[in-house]
């Protein structure tokens, strides 16, 4: 099954990356509102890049995350236009794209236990709503969507590779913005 030699190719970098993001304030509880905004913004380039690209090798990809994101940051003030330089990712082929959208859609399942632990950050309860950190069960409806689809792809050997690879470059690229520092206005 091809979703199990994505997990097992990518796993240490998924941890790595995990262990990085500032999400993992959202589980101590210690996030604040500015580190929280920085995160939504560092997500919402993130996943506008990928999912952009995806998108133009696989026409039915939602690319959704990307606008749940945007609605955070509009709803807490902060600006979207900011200019992002050196914050490149392609896909140059469908399995590609699969690979990026490997890690991407998998990002629903830590967004559940993100989204439990945001009730507990105290210290964002002037936040009113979360419109990427929703919970809502949608989200693993489209990642099982999205698992059919991925074991449907007749890859051959060279776009197993191509989707692996793609998938450890859409983790590595996730580290690349997270570990960027953007204004927040």
């Amino acid at each position: 099954m091809m979703i199990r030699k994505l997990k097992e190719e990518t796993r240490w970098l998924h941890e790595q990356i995990e262990d990085q993001n500032l999400a993992t304030k959202i589980m101590d509880h210690s996030i604040d509102l500015p580190t929280y905004k920085l995160l939504l913004l560092q997500n919402y380039i993130a996943y506008r890049e990928t999912e952009n690209e995806i998108k133009n090798h696989l026409p039915n990809y939602k690319a959704g995350k990307h606008l749940q994101l945007k609605q955070d940051l509009e709803n807490l003030k902060v600006s979207t236009t900011i200019p992002v330089k050196n914050v490149i990712f392609e896909c140059h082929s469908p399995a590609e794209a699969l690979g990026a959208a490997y890690v991407v859609e998998g990002s629903a399942l830590g967004g559940m236990l993100l989204a439990k632990n945001l009730q507990h950050c105290i210290k964002l309860n002037e936040v009113d709503r979360h419109y990427f950190f929703n919970g809502d069960k949608e989200n693993l409806k489209d990642w099982n969507s999205f698992k059919k689809e991925l074991e449907a792809y007749n890859f051959n050997r060279a776009e197993e590779e191509e989707a692996i690879q793609k998938a450890k470059a859409t983790f590595l690229f996730f580290e690349k913005v997270f570990n960027m520092d953007f204004p927040i206005s």
